[in-house]
């Protein structure tokens, strides 16, 4: 189902036609299919949600960095040679490992992960200059949306870094030019449209406060996502039924 479509359907629903335009362009509606979806990314079985998020790593570098990136499970390089799972580490212990300088660590086969810390304090810090082993901070507020990891040692060759993880989907947007949609599209919007409204429609009503008829929608949105559940345990049973034979 398109995204413009959906937009219309839930001002349909709901009867917030102030939330559109006239031409069915947003003006406010998809602040709440947005915070719909953020609360569906989080619902659903983890499984369902995984997603794969490869990066070139090129000499001597050691930081990966990506928007959207909720919680990382496993890293992987990958070369011409192979591929090999990078061991987690807390970032204390890589920073007592391998304490000089980055500019001054010697390169090697990358061995050791962990969640980066791009966030500077003041938030507003816009230079490091002079200061040392400060590199995978993030500055001029680009932190705010960014994740990902510092890898140790840092690369002697190019590699293809790919974090396993989970990821929110894409923001939800649809904008018209003459008589052509540009719109985005996620896992909701193609597979569960109708679960994408309620969660919508929940946060309409909770902002609203009109708490009888979130907690209404919410039901309906539960109950969407235990079906959905439901299906992921069958298709796991069936991998260890197959696993113990």
């Amino acid at each position: 189902m398109e995204y413009w479509e959906i937009r219309k359907k839930f001002i349909e629903v709901s009867g917030r036609y102030d939330l559109i335009n006239t031409d069915w362009t947003d003006n406010g509606a998809d602040f709440y299919l947005n915070m719909g979806q953020k609360i569906l990314d989080r619902s659903l079985d983890e499984k369902k949600m995984l997603a794969q998020y490869p990066f070139e790593l090129t000499i001597g570098n050691n930081i990966v960095k990506t928007l959207g990136l909720r919680a990382i499970k496993e890293v992987w390089i990958a070369n011409v040679d192979g591929r090999a799972q990078l061991t987690y580490a807390p970032i204390e212990l890589l920073k007592s490992a391998y304490a000089k300088e980055a500019t001054l660590l010697d390169n090697g086969l990358p061995l050791y992960y962990s969640p980066a810390i791009f966030r500077p304090f003041p938030d507003e810090l816009t230079t490091t200059t002079g200061l040392y082993n400060v590199e995978e901070l993030l500055l001029s507020g680009t932190h705010y949306t960014y994740n990902g990891i510092v890898i140790m040692p840092p690369a002697d060759g190019t590699y293809t870094v790919t974090i396993l993880g989970l990821f929110y989907s894409p923001t939800l947007s649809a904008t018209l030019v003459g008589t052509t949609w540009t719109q985005t599209k996620s896992y909701w919007t193609e597979n569960e449209p109708e679960t994408l409204l309620e969660a919508a429609l929940t946060r309409l009503a909770t902002f609203a406060g009109n708490i009888t008829s979130a907690k209404e929608h919410k039901e309906a949105m539960f109950e969407d996502l235990r079906g959905l559940d439901f299906d992921i345990v069958a298709e796991t049973l069936v991998g260890d039924m197959e696993m113990g034979d």
